[in-house]
């Protein structure tokens, strides 16, 4: 509850007077409540998905923005991984999603998704999202938490930062909490979904890398990466956006306030970069586990790309899927987006990305796109 308090005062000091989230907090109890009495059935109802295994778990990781939910959406059409959609994110008990299934398009007006600007990529109840998201109705913590509230009073480089953005520095009693609440979410839907292993995309785990394969060490690890002049204004403008469309924070906020948010947004991005860089650097991760797949190589030639992912997740997908592969990579040989952030609206420039990052441009080669 005192957390809870924290954040109102947080939301009263950016924007006034006001008792809308008291609302939000009110449907976040409900969503506890009626997700810890569905997982409690589970074990009654249905006890098989405890005995399912954990069988070479795959990750898409990176910075927001940095084409893994393209990846993710595409790689799910396999037929042979499962991931979860949003609704079943918010629910992830079994009982639940079998008697909510047929009436969850009724919930929609409650959807966060609601919140989100299709710019940046479809999202609604039942589209596929990212695993974050699950840990954050769960705990009411990390990235998401940091990202939309907490930085707008934080400073970066404190000990609540370093708790989002260095998982493997927390204690092991933190982090075997984490990993039992996803790993009984990711066991209950390959039961219901009868597929044998998953496909999560995360954010978050990106700063876990050792913790994530000390766990499973036949993980298949996916790390995205695309320009930084690209991802890091785009995902402040989808912050921002959201936090416009929720609660009318950020474009009527202090400009002092607003400046020290996007600061401490550009620094966790940086960091997220960097966090690759130490990867590749003191090769935490062996080829067996890591591929580095770059935006550009993915846009400009995703048939080869696929088919080399495809071969390290030691996947055979459906027959279909390699007509849908030829279509859409001639589809994004030939699309031109539209789309474009304005640096100068979030504080930033160029030179200073470039500057910032010089050793991610020299590892990669990227382009903008």
């Amino acid at each position: 509850m005192l957390k809870y308090l924290r954040l109102y005062r947080l939301i009263l000091k950016e924007l006034g007077p006001t008792a809308r989230p008291l609302g939000t907090f009110g449907l976040i109890q409900l969503r506890h409540l009626l997700s810890a009495l569905g997982r409690g059935l589970d074990h009654l109802l249905a006890p098989g998905f405890r005995r399912i295994p954990m069988d070479r778990p795959a990750f898409i990781l990176g910075n927001p923005r940095s084409g893994t939910t393209f990846l993710h959406r595409f790689l799910l059409q396999t037929d042979e991984l499962c991931a979860f959609e949003l609704w079943e994110m918010l629910l992830p008990a079994i009982t639940l999603r079998r008697s909510l299934r047929r009436v969850i398009h009724r919930l929609a007006p409650l959807s966060p998704a609601r919140y989100h600007s299709s710019d940046a990529h479809e999202t609604s109840l039942r589209d596929v999202e990212t695993d974050d998201a699950m840990a954050f109705f769960h705990f009411v913590d990390g990235p998401f938490l940091w990202a939309y509230f907490w930085a707008w009073e934080d400073r970066w480089g404190s000990e609540r930062a370093r708790r989002v953005f260095e998982l493997d520095r927390l204690p092991p009693r933190e982090l075997d909490r984490l990993f039992r609440y996803l790993e009984g979410c990711w066991r209950r839907n390959m039961y219901v979904k009868g597929k044998r292993r998953i496909l999560a995309k995360s954010s978050m785990l990106g700063a876990g890398v050792q913790s994530l394969l000390g766990r499973y060490p036949d993980a298949r690890i996916i790390y995205m990466v695309r320009d930084p002049v690209a991802t890091i204004p785009s995902g402040m403008s989808l912050l921002s956006s959201v936090l416009d469309r929720s609660y009318g924070i950020f474009e009527n906020t202090r400009q002092e306030a607003r400046a020290r948010y996007l600061e401490n947004l550009y620094q966790a991005s940086v960091h997220m970069y960097r966090t690759l860089l130490r990867i590749r650097s003191e090769s935490l991760l062996g080829p067996e586990n890591l591929r580095v797949v770059t935006y550009p190589r993915l846009i400009r030639a995703l048939e080869p790309t696929v088919e080399e992912l495809l071969d390290f997740l030691e996947i055979t997908p459906a027959p279909g899927f390699w007509k849908e592969l030829r279509v859409q990579g001639e589809r994004q040989r030939a699309y031109r987006s539209s789309h474009g952030y304005s640096l100068e609206k979030f504080g930033l420039t160029e030179e200073r990305i470039r500057r910032d990052l010089a050793e991610v441009y020299e590892e990669f080669d990227l382009e903008m796109a």
